[in-house]
């Protein structure tokens, strides 16, 4: 480290140079950085459940990738809302059935205006009266790229080619699986002892829908649409009060694609807004997922000036001197650019929880730069003394060498979120350690090397508050650490009562803390994404919800009259009023085609929408469907969803409907999950058997995960730091002393969240971690200086109050930074994330007032000697991390 620090000193202009380079290597990694905040993403491909969910969509296909949309009007059976809604569908069966050829040749069409000046928006959409379709792909684009703009040159011709293109990439990938609405549905009427299956919509020989147009053709769709018992709340829904049909259903199945769902979803959503005539909510989780990367992008843009402004203010009011502020400002700047750029290069992707990085790195990397920043004015006389050079490399050695360990002991931390099951936090943990490492080499570079051909030059501002010091007129932090002096040198014995008080009272909190990941909860109650949860779960059940998987035990079992029978009367419990608590807005299963079936062949009679009592009937209910099976697997399409090739096994979907606004969150599901477990183990028919997956059963299993993990972080994070402790400072008592700041702190963030019911989530789950990384730094400072005044000769009260002066004010002025720069995260759109920055910022004050109260106190009551041992023990000999770093020729 010494030779480091020589050579920046020495060569200042090479090394600031290398930094530079380095910078503008790594920095355009950043323009690789993706985002991914599926909850897929985040479980372990090992994961049994995990398995078990992708071999379920590989047989049902992808039950929980869809949007529900619920479509309302002033007049909802008029004809020009019709042609509205069929208008909408039709821009949507453009992403599920691509032809290339008539794609291509509109494209070629688009192209013709390329060469013209001054191109009419008129003109453009003129060209495509032919094609409506097509007309209004552009007059969107047009719309979302130039807003009014009537005419567009040739650079906004290309940006509008451009952005139509990319659309014709994604209609080829034919995200939509398939559309269901009362549109695009066909029903199933039983004529001349057949089940003939037909269009709700009349269809023309051009395969175009014939949109009911008069009074007549209205109502005799609305007949059909209410005809079958299966169609409401999937179709439609109706007015609670009225009782009359209020919203048409749309439900988007997407396929199960590897690729990035988000523009195709990006494409869906302009197409919805487009309607304005039309009020649509939506809701599912390709909403959730485009929604919370635009939250993303949003706190990046807010969050990281906003915290910069604040470090900012921190270095200003500490050092009231330019290179005070633009220096570090340089290093944040440098260190943000390498871990970003690092993670663009290697291929990571932004999660919800990496998006809390770059603010998280601004605040953790002003700390190091503010140290050796406040050692160089603290020096500043012997540097004068010694001569710059001299002076500067015996300055910049001391406060680097314990800025090295601070920052090893932050990345150590940090690092053990690597034992997470889950990638999200086990990637998080691995670059904010990276990224602390970062801060430390250039802080302790760039710093260096540039003080070095600044003028040696005190500030004014400073120079004033040491001619205050000298008249003996304190500041602000003089006066507070006075306080803290008296509280641990005199009041010793208070401050350990006390501190006890707040152990008893976090342990209570404690146990009554719960684990939350469910990720509709990390949104605002006012969001977009709440309102449209809360509203579809209302109006048609639910966005998504389980996959309950249910073996008949032999082939052909699901045709069973008894099996199927025993669906039906698990369908009802699971909706019945006694079961509120399962939260399962509706249904849906294989049994409702065969009572549609059923009825069809009984003169369309609701009393006949039943299971038929003989097995024959229900084999020839199959063997005269006439339904297509485009994939040629041996089911028809429509069964695909509920019951798989050998009719053995079926799948229940199962929504979970948001009743009251009150979301159900992983405790509930786990709850829910129980409770069916039990229900199902008394009644299901011998020999079959269940299985429970989907997206909630994905996020119980995070919750598991995530557990754990946190355990293991703890336990592994203390043991590093007691053997950091105790082999730096060559004695057992420094590394119990050392884990009392941070296991105090630690303790005291998990009794909030007991207490105030806030879950243990993705982002809270690190603030253990975060804690031990960031507080072992103001404890090592704290313990290092005074051993450096205990070596010295002072007492144990004299050396805590000449530590508290000195090192105090460092601790203090680092702790504002971090305190005030968390605290930007309340402005984040996630809950979260403003959890996080609000317990971060009291974990900062517990941990900074652990490190000035709490760590002197109990090294009074316990009379420690933290000082070198006199006699060299095996341990000191070859164990001795002083010696290695150097920290004895500094004391």
């Amino acid at each position: 480290m010494n030779r480091y620090i020589s050579f920046c000193i020495n060569f200042p202009k090479t090394a600031i140079l290398l930094l530079v380079l380095l910078t503008a290597a790594l920095a355009p990694g950043i323009l690789r950085l993706e985002i991914d905040n599926s909850i897929e993403t985040l479980m372990p491909k090992h994961d049994s459940q995990y398995i078990h969910y992708n071999q379920v969509k590989e047989t049902f296909g992808d039950n929980g990738q869809f949007m529900v949309l619920a479509v309302s009007a002033d007049n909802l059976f008029s004809a020009d809302t019709l042609s509205k809604l069929d208008r909408l569908i039709a821009d949507l069966e453009e992403y599920m059935d691509f032809d290339k050829d008539a794609e291509l040749a509109r494209l070629d069409r688009l192209a013709e205006f390329r060469d013209d000046e001054g191109i009419s928006t008129h003109a453009i959409l003129s060209a495509f009266d032919d094609d409506p379709l097509f007309q209004r792909l552009v007059q969107r684009k047009i719309q979302s790229l130039f807003a009014d703009k009537e005419v567009l040159s040739p650079r906004n011709f290309q940006q509008l080619e451009k952005t139509v293109s990319k659309t014709h990439g994604l209609k080829q990938d034919e995200v939509i699986d398939d559309i269901i609405s009362a549109f695009t549905t066909k029903d199933i009427k039983g004529e001349n002892d057949a089940l003939e299956i037909y269009d709700l919509i009349d269809i023309d020989e051009n395969g175009r829908r014939l949109t009911p147009d008069t009074p007549d053709a209205i109502n005799e769709f609305k007949n059909r649409l209410e005809r079958n018992p299966a169609f409401e709340e999937v179709l439609y829904t109706r007015d609670s009060e009225s009782g009359q049909i209020s919203d048409f259903g749309i439900m988007l199945k997407f396929k199960n694609l590897d690729g990035d769902r988000d523009p195709a979803t990006r494409d869906i959503l302009e197409i919805i807004n487009s309607y304005t005539g039309l009020h649509i909510i939506f809701s599912g989780m390709p909403v959730v997922y485009v929604r919370a990367v635009d939250y993303i992008h949003m706190d990046f843009m807010t969050l990281v000036p906003l915290v910069m402004l604040i470090v900012m203010l921190v270095f200003y009011f500490n050092f009231r001197s330019l290179r005070g502020v633009w220096l570090p400002l340089v290093c944040l700047g440098m260190a943000e650019a390498w871990v970003l750029g690092l993670m663009g290069y290697l291929g990571f992707r932004i999660t919800i929880m990496g998006s809390s990085l770059p603010t998280l790195m601004i605040a953790i990397g002003s700390s190091y730069a503010i140290h050796i920043l406040n050692q160089y004015y603290n020096d500043f006389e012997i540097i004068s003394e010694r001569g710059k050079k001299e002076g500067l490399f015996l300055s910049m050695t001391h406060i680097s060498l314990t800025v090295l360990l601070t920052g090893l002991t932050t990345f150590i931390a940090f690092v053990t979120l690597c034992t997470s099951q889950l990638s999200a936090i086990r990637e998080w943990g691995i670059f904010c350690g990276i990224g602390a490492l970062f801060a430390v080499f250039i802080s302790s570079a760039m710093i260096p090397a540039a003080l070095s051909m600044l003028p040696h030059k005190y500030p004014k501002a400073l120079s004033s508050r040491r001619k205050k010091a000298s008249l003996r007129r304190l500041t602000l932090t003089d006066k507070l650490l006075r306080v803290f002096t008296k509280c641990a040198v005199v009041h010793y014995k208070k401050v350990v009562f006390i501190t006890i008080i707040f152990v008893i009272l976090s342990i209570g909190g404690l146990i009554q803390l719960k684990v939350d990941t469910a990720y509709v909860s990390y949104f605002k109650k006012d969001s977009e994404v709440r309102q449209g949860v809360n509203a579809i779960g209302e109006k048609f059940g639910g966005g998504w919800g389980f996959d309950i998987i249910i073996d008949s035990g032999h082939p052909g079992g699901a045709k069973s009259p008894d099996f199927l029978n025993f669906m039906e009367s698990f369908r009802k419990w699971l909706v019945a009023e006694e079961n509120a608590d399962l939260h399962i807005g509706r249904t849906d299963a294989f049994s409702d085609v065969i009572k549609t079936m059923h009825m069809a062949m009984n003169d369309d009679n609701p009393e006949s929408y039943a299971i038929p009592a003989n097995a024959m009937d229900i084999a020839d209910y199959l063997e005269i469907y006439a339904g297509d099976d485009e994939d040629s697997d041996g089911r028809f399409d429509e069964f695909e969803p509920f019951v798989d090739i050998d009719y053995q096994t079926c799948d229940l979907l199962a929504r979970l409907c948001r009743k009251e606004g009150q979301l159900v969150g992983t405790s509930e599901v786990k709850q829910i999950v129980k409770k069916i477990k039990t229900y199902l183990d008394a009644h299901i028919p011998e020999g079959a058997s269940f299985q429970i997956t989907g997206f909630p059963v994905m996020e119980v299993q995070v919750s598991h995960y995530l557990v754990m993990g946190q355990l293991q972080t703890l336990v592994l994070s203390f043991i590093i730091v007691d053997l950091i402790s105790i082999l730096l400072f060559q004695h057992l008592s420094a590394g119990l002393l050392a884990l009392i700041p941070m296991g105090i702190a630690v303790l005291i963030n998990f009794g909030i969240m007991g207490w105030f019911r806030i879950a243990l989530d993705m982002s809270t789950s690190v603030i253990a971690a975060v804690t031990i990384g960031i507080g072992i730094d103001d404890t090592i400072h704290f313990m290092n200086n005074f051993r450096h005044n205990r070596v010295r000769g002072y007492s144990i009260d004299e050396s805590i109050e000449r530590t508290l002066a000195v090192a105090g004010k460092a601790i203090i002025f680092t702790s504002l930074a971090l305190i005030f720069g968390f605290l930007v995260f309340l402005l984040s759109r996630f809950i979260p994330m403003n959890l996080l920055g609000a317990l971060l910022s009291i974990t900062m004050v517990a941990t900074t007032l652990g490190a000035l109260v709490v760590l002197p106190a109990f090294i009074k009551i316990t009379g420690a000697n933290l000082m070198p041992p006199t006699q060299e023990t095996w341990a000191a000999k070859y164990l001795n991390l002083s010696r290695w770093f150097g920290l004895d020729e500094i004391d």
